[in-house]
C-alpha cells in the first residue's frame, strides 16, 4: 500500500538522520566554551525551532501540526489522520573575552530529529533525538610566577575537551478529557566526553631533565530517566484557547563511566603511571516546569518558569572552586500571523516570532554566579497553499558569564533552520488497488 510505503520511507530517513545526530553529538566538538570544562557541558535550550524563537516558552503549547517535545501531554493533540516529522540544524558563533584576550569560534550541528503519529483518538506517540549538552574547550595557560620560573623555567598547561550527551525520547500523550491531557516520556541519555590534560616544562636553569605530564579522561554516559506532563485548557472556545501546562523530570545519577589514564611523561618509553575506571557521582537534577500559553487565530503568547535542583544532587568541587547551584529560568515569547487563511497573499501567512529568556548556569566558579540571558527572533515560512508544513528560521542573541575573578564573558549568535512536515490526509487513504 502507498500509505505504508510512505511511512516506511519517512521512518527510514528519520532513523538515518537520528543515527548521524547521535554519532556526531558523542564524538565531535559541538561547543567552544571554558564553561564546559566542568560537569557535562553546556545544556541545550529545549524545544523545537518554533519555540526557541519564542524564548523557549512551550510547556503549555499545543498544536495538531507541530511536535512539542517539551511536554508529552501535547502529543494528544495530533489528529487521527496525521503524521508529523521535524528535522532541524543549528549554527553558533561564540565570541569569548577575558580581561586580556578574546577569541571567536563557530559550530554547526544537526539539532533535532523527531516524529509523531496517532494511535487512537486523543492518543499520540512521539519519538525524538535532540542534543542535551555539548562539551568543547581548548585552554592554554602559562605559569609565570617568579618562584616557578626561577626554579623550573616556563611551565605551560593545556586542556582539551570534546563530545556531549544526546537525549532520546519516546513518549505518549492521552486526552482523558476534552480539556485535560496527560503524558509521559522515557528518556535515554547517551554520549561520550573526552578530556585531555598536559603540562610541559621548558627549563633554562640547572641541568635537571623534565618530562611532560599528560592525562586522559574518557567518559561514557548511558542512563534511562523519565518525565511526566499535563496540560489543561482553561479557556477553549472556537477562537481562543488558554492552556496551563506543567512537567516534572525525575533526574537522578547519570551513571557516567570514567576511564582515566595518566601515561609517563617520557614519550620514548610510553609507560603508564595510572589507569583506573570508576563511576562518577554526577547526577541530573529534578526539574519542575510550569507554563501558560494563549492562542487565537493570529496571535500566540507563552510564559514558562523552570526550577532545577542541581545543587541538591551534586557535591561541590572545593579543589577547583566549583559548586553546583539550583537554577531558575524564565522564558517569554509570542507569535503573530497577519492573516493565516489568506491564500491570495503568501507574505500575510508568514509567522513572526520573538521572545526572551533569563536564567543561571548550573555552576558557580570561584564563588561567581554565571547569568545567562538571550533575545530570540524567528519566522515561519509556509510550504504549500495550506501552510501546514513549514520552514522555520530562527536567530538567538545571547550572553553568559562575567569578567570578575578572572572568568570569561561570552556573547553568541545562534542560527537555526527547521522543517516541520505535516502529513496530509491523503497519506492515510486506503487504496483499493496497489
Amino acid at each position: 500500500m502507498r500509505f505504508k510505503r510512505a511511512i516506511y520511507t519517512i521512518v527510514a530517513v528519520a532513523a538515518v538522520l537520528m543515527g548521524q545526530q547521535a554519532s556526531g553529538q558523542s564524538s565531535s566538538i559541538n561547543a567552544y566554551s571554558p564553561y564546559t570544562f566542568y560537569g557535562i557541558g553546556d545544556i541545550s535550550t529545549p524545544g523545537s525551532a518554533i519555540l526557541r524563537s519564542m524564548g523557549g516558552a512551550g510547556i503549555g503549547f499545543r498544536s495538531a501540526y507541530t511536535i512539542n517535545s517539551m511536554n508529552p501531554a501535547s502529543y494528544s493533540m495530533i489528529g487521527q489522520n496525521s503524521f508529523l516529522f521535524n528535522f532541524g540544524m543549528e549554527g553558533t558563533n561564540v565570541y569569548s573575552k577575558s580581561a586580556t584576550t578574546g577569541t571567536s569560534f563557530n559550530t554547526f550541528n544537526v539539532r533535532d530529529v523527531s516524529i509523531e503519529f496517532p494511535v487512537a483518538r486523543g492518543l499520540g506517540v512521539a519519538f525524538s533525538v535532540t542534543p542535551y549538552s555539548q562539551v568543547g574547550y581548548r585552554i592554554s595557560k602559562i605559569d609565570d610566577r617568579p618562584e616557578i620560573v626561577a626554579n623550573l623555567g616556563h611551565v605551560s598547561y593545556n586542556y582539551d575537551g570534546s563530545g556531549g550527551v544526546s537525549q532520546f525520547k519516546l513518549g505518549a500523550g492521552w486526552a482523558i478529557h476534552p480539556r485535560f491531557s496527560i503524558g509521559a516520556d522515557m528518556i535515554y541519555y547517551h554520549g561520550k566526553i573526552s578530556r585531555a590534560f598536559s603540562s610541559t616544562i621548558t627549563g633554562f636553569t640547572g641541568t635537571d631533565t623534565y618530562y611532560s605530564v599528560m592525562g586522559q579522561d574518557e567518559e561514557s554516559i548511558t542512563s534511562i530517566k523519565a518525565d511526566v506532563g499535563m496540560q489543561a485548557n482553561l479557556i477553549d472556545t472556537e477562537h481562543n484557547r488558554l492552556t496551563l501546562g506543567a512537567t516534572y523530570e525525575f533526574g537522578g545519577p547519570l551513571n557516567t563511566k570514567v576511564n582515566r589514564m595518566v601515561p609517563s611523561g617520557n614519550l620514548i618509553t610510553g609507560d603508564t603511571i595510572s589507569n583506573e575506571s570508576f563511576t562518577s557521582k554526577f547526577a541530573l537534577p529534578s526539574t519542575v516546569s510550569v507554563g501558560l500559553y494563549y492562542h487565537n487565530n493570529r496571535m500566540s503568547l507563552g510564559a514558562d518558569y523552570a526550577y532545577s535542583n542541581w545543587g541538591v544532587r551534586n557535591a561541590p568541587d572545593t579543589d577547583n572552586g566549583v559548586a553546583f547551584r539550583n537554577t531558575s529560568t524564565v522564558r517569554l515569547g509570542g507569535e503573530y500571523i497577519p492573516s493565516p487563511g489568506d491564500i491570495r497573499s503568501f507574505f500575510r501567512r508568514i509567522s513572526y516570532r520573538a521572545g526572551l529568556r533569563y536564567g543561571q548556569h548550573y555552576m558557580t566558579i570561584r564563588q561567581q554566579a554565571i547569568a545567562e540571558k538571550a533575545l530570540t527572533f524567528g519566522v515561519g515560512v509556509p510550504l504549500g497553499m495550506a501552510g501546514l508544513s513549514m520552514m522555520n528560521l530562527g536567530v538567538e542573541f545571547g550572553q553568559r558569564g562575567t569578567l570578575k575573578a578572572g572568568l570569561v564573558k561570552e556573547n553568541y549568535v545562534k542560527f537555526s533552520v527547521e522543517f516541520n512536515m505535516f502529513g496530509e490526509d491523503y497519506w492515510f487513504v486506503k487504496y483499493q488497488y496497489d
